[in-house]
């Protein structure tokens, strides 16, 4: 009976529900975010990124612990931003149409004041050690003692008031300077931490200074202009080294003291500690815009517009990892190993898992009830954590494996906090025909298929939980011994039929590919309107008469509505969002539109899931 069960068990596995059932609805791996975001900062004790959203005037808050995504508006352009892990203060200098400093608590994620400012800033650093911010235009350099309190001030003592053309700003916390480089006259100038000038510099070149990096191990201060690469150390004279090409910006790996200058095409590799030549120059496609380097990890992420390149600096080894959207901003947490990237074009943020080199989805798994189960993940059967929010490469399939006493019920997505949909398994259960003989068997005896209903593959953001329900207590075995026989028996007869059910099964698949091909053909037309909507009607009539003369399954059946539930849906959303555009759309308009949903729904061409989204829609648009 052991090697029968077996049997029937494996035969259940069939192919993945790809083959058969595409998804052509799979979310890109991505977080949706204020308009035009660029520059992106981590707080990497809190586990927050923050991104300046420069269209929209708003920083976009996401907090890695939970996976929750805020937005907070600042009334201006946001221009840079720069935080204190110390005592988890965010800045961020505004441009347009007024100039400013906001300021955000990173604890509690409020905004606690914008102070005016008299100059639009090109450069905004932060002393982490005594929790001052340093401000850097063409007026001059300011100061700001932050002690943490909610009322903060430009020191009118504290600041150096010459015009210039100042344009980079670096701190070495350590020896307790400030390092500001000025575009004309080029030049490099030093001061306290109270901005007491304790000396200039000039540019050996006479080329306008482009950036400057600290290295706060052995305090040496590196340069780029035009044509030359400097280091500056004891606030002496400067060396140089000619560089190849025009470089744009510089990055340095305290650990190792290497020095990584990115130009349009290519990175050059210079030794910070002897300064004597470029060790090495790496070609790749540009344009670059940035780099960053991971000092945990010793990996160097390289920026260009449609790339993302990581440098391990152990191995040598360069990787690609492709992005499918142009890219403007990169951050890396090095405590969580998670990269951050910034999309202008698609408003987006993506997520990068630094050990795999591969984009990555932020998830939460739950499991209802609490200690009915638990979530198994990949090709080596890890049990991930429940309730916890955490980073991990799209495709993985994983398996709600019941506790004793329980079974597994569906997957659901949560939507909102009063909002769920249910998730198909991404692993067909094919249907057997002993099946109806076999359920109260397997559930007597807890045997289970773990890898067809169970499965669920992470291919988004989300918080998705496993349900479970409580199993009615098992009967004991000597109530099984007398039926042994009539079970084998049934199962030897079913023999035959059970070939002829294989043959309507495969014939089921055939069927339902052909409509799904169709359906495929709508999705990838795009237009949603209403040459699209007759396509539909049609393909829909088509389904339900191959449903009613038996070509296709119940199984088959349910999964091509759904599908066609969610364009229809689409169709509609797109009507209600030209509505919602025409302020002089007229009320005979509108119910019209109401009564085609509610047809719609009436003549089973949408779920009612769809329904209810659809009608809370149109009620939306009523209130404006």
């Amino acid at each position: 009976m052991a090697s029968l069960f077996y049997y029937i068990n494996d035969s259940a596995i069939g192919q993945t529900l790809e083959s058969i059932n595409e998804k052509y609805h799979t979310t890109n791996p991505q977080l949706e975010i204020g308009l035009e975001p660029n520059e992106v900062k981590v707080d990497k004790f809190l586990n927050k990124v923050y991104v300046a959203n420069e269209r929209s005037n708003s920083i976009s808050i996401l907090d890695s612990n939970v996976g929750t995504l805020k937005e907070i508006f600042i009334n201006t352009i946001p221009h840079d931003v720069e935080e204190n892990d110390k005592i988890h203060h965010v800045y961020i200098s505004g441009k347009s149409p007024s100039e400013t400093i906001s300021i955000i608590d990173g604890r509690t994620d409020e905004l606690l004041q914008n102070i005016p400012l008299e100059q639009e800033l090109t450069d905004i650093e932060v002393n982490e050690k005594e929790s001052k911010l340093y401000l850097a235009g063409k007026g001059g350099i300011r100061l700001i003692d932050d002690t943490g309190s909610n009322s903060l001030s430009i020191d009118l003592v504290k600041k150096y008031d010459v015009e210039a053309n100042y344009t980079k700003i670096a701190v070495d916390e350590e020896a307790e300077k400030v390092y500001v480089i000025n575009q004309y006259p080029p030049e490099l100038l030093i001061f306290d931490n109270d901005l007491k000038l304790l000396g200039n510099i000039s540019i050996p070149d006479k080329n306008e200074p482009l950036d400057i990096e600290v290295n706060e191990k052995d305090h040496s201060v590196y340069i780029i202009t035009e044509k030359n690469f400097y280091k500056q150390n004891n606030d002496t004279t400067m060396t140089g080294i000619e560089l190849i090409n025009a470089p744009r910006t510089l990055e340095v790996n305290e650990n190792s003291n290497t020095v990584y200058i990115i130009s349009d095409r290519d990175v050059s590799i210079i030794n910070g500690t002897s300064n004597i030549k470029v060790d090495k120059v790496i070609p790749l496609f540009g344009p670059l815009l940035e780099l960053e380097v991971n000092e945990n990890s010793d990996v160097v992420y390289l920026l260009s517009k449609h790339n993302l390149y990581s440098l391990n600096e152990k191995t040598n080894k360069l990787s690609n990892i492709n992005i499918s959207e142009p890219l403007s901003n990169i951050e890396v947490n090095e405590n969580s190993n998670i990269v951050y990237l910034t999309s202008e074009d698609s408003d987006s943020l993506f997520t990068i898992h630094g050990p795999k080199h591969k984009i990555a989805v932020g998830i939460t798994f739950n499991v209802f009830p609490l200690n009915a189960g638990r979530i198994i993940c990949g090709e080596e059967k890890i049990e991930y954590p429940i309730n916890q929010y955490f980073y991990e490469e799209p495709g993985m399939i994983c398996n709600a494996k019941a506790n004793s006493g329980f079974e597994f019920v569906n997957w659901n997505e949560n939507i909102d906090s009063n909002t769920t949909r249910p998730l198909k398994p991404c692993v067909e259960d094919s249907k057997n025909p002993f099946d109806p003989l076999m359920t109260p068997i397997q559930k007597t005896w807890q045997i289970y298929n773990d890898t067809a209903e169970t499965s669920f593959c992470i291919n988004q953001y989300g918080t998705f939980t496993a349900n479970f329900r409580e199993l009615p207590a098992p009967l004991p075995i000597e109530y099984w011994i007398p039926i042994y026989g009539l079970i084998i028996s049934t199962i030897i007869g079913a023999s035959i039929p059970s070939i002829i059910l294989w043959a309507r099964t495969k014939r089921d698949i055939k069927k339902s590919i052909i409509h799904l091909k169709k359906l495929k053909t709508i999705y990838e037309e795009g237009r949603r309107d209403e040459v699209d909507l007759e396509s539909l009607n049609k393909l829909k009539d088509e389904i339900s008469d191959s449903f009613s003369k038996g070509k296709i399954s119940q199984f088959h059946y349910s999964n091509l509505k759904e599908e066609i539930s969610i364009l229809y849906h689409e169709i509609f959303m797109k009507k209600i969002d030209s509505l919602d555009d025409d302020k002089g759309a007229n009320l005979s308009s509108k119910l019209k539109l109401i009564r085609e949903i509610k047809d719609a729904f009436s003549k089973g061409k949408i779920t009612e899931l769809h329904y209810n989204m659809l009608m809370n829609k149109v009620s939306e648009t009523e209130k404006y």
